[in-house]
């Protein structure tokens, strides 16, 4: 699987929404979402594009990856040691 593109955006409510576009060896697909993730599947690039427009229309932006040296956390040390502590639960 390969990333082509990758699109977020802040809700009124304050949530993230990401959405990822991908190429597969069975098909083209776009997943993510806020809530509930989605999953749509698409047989041509051209679709897949015309969805990717779709969604710059409705305010997502393009996440770039950025080199270097990442953004210092704004969390005090003692909150970022309690929350790599944490353990999913299963």
């Amino acid at each position: 699987m390969r990333t082509l593109a990758t699109l977020s955006m802040t809700t009124k409510r304050g949530l993230t929404s990401t959405w990822h576009f991908v190429q597969a060896v069975d098909g083209y697909y776009a997943f993510g979402g806020c809530h509930v993730p989605l999953i749509k599947r698409f047989t041509s690039v051209e679709e897949l594009r015309d969805l990717y427009r779709s969604y710059l229309g409705y305010g997502y932006a393009p996440i770039t990856q950025q080199k270097g040296t990442p953004t210092p956390s704004v969390l005090p040390d003692d909150l970022q040691l309690q929350l790599w502590s944490l353990v999913p639960s299963a």
